[in-house]
């Protein structure tokens, strides 16, 4: 399992990076970085790109939230109640593929 996607006691911590103000909108896995890579079109704004964000992983994973990196580019997701298998198989039903 990648370093970026790790159990914790409330279910799976994922760590990405993101893009904001981006023209495509995608997720992918960042070999350099060991990060997922999420590029979003709302600018980083009055927490535009944070509600993006949720709203993304909520639509692919359920319940989860951003439990750090509100103001940062590099931020923690809190997947409640999956296991990191569980998150690496949805995130690959998306056609993110993770080395």
């Amino acid at each position: 399992m990648p370093k970026c996607i790790r159990p914790c006691k409330e279910g799976t911590l994922i760590d990405i990076y993101v893009t904001p103000g981006s023209k495509k909108e995608n997720i992918t896995y960042d070999n350099l970085t060991g990060r997922i890579k999420v590029r979003i079109h709302e600018p980083a704004r009055k927490g535009k790109a944070n509600n993006s964000i949720s709203k993304t992983f909520k639509d692919i994973m359920g319940e989860c939230i951003i439990i750090s990196g509100n103001r940062s580019k590099k931020k923690t997701i809190l997947v409640t109640g999956k296991s990191p298998d569980d998150v690496k198989e949805m995130l690959k039903e998306q056609g993110v593929f993770i080395g």
